[in-house]
């Protein structure tokens, strides 16, 4: 079995890749350079970023 420390570390790695992922999902960042940025699997990412849409606004500012 890992020490504390070690497995509270990993707890917070994943919390901040986690939080990174929203971030760059919000900004309107493809998912390939996400994946890249935050290295991990596409998986995690698409399981992350599908619980949010993204809407395009026209030019008079509503949501097309």
């Amino acid at each position: 079995m890992r020490p504390k420390k070690e497995q509270e570390a990993e707890v917070v790695t994943n919390v901040l890749k986690d939080l990174m992922i929203v971030h760059l999902g919000l900004a309107g960042v493809q998912q390939r350079a996400i994946r890249s940025i935050v290295r991990c699997d596409m998986n995690r990412v698409t399981r992350i970023v599908r619980h949010f849409k993204t809407s395009k606004k026209g030019a008079n500012g509503d949501a097309s």
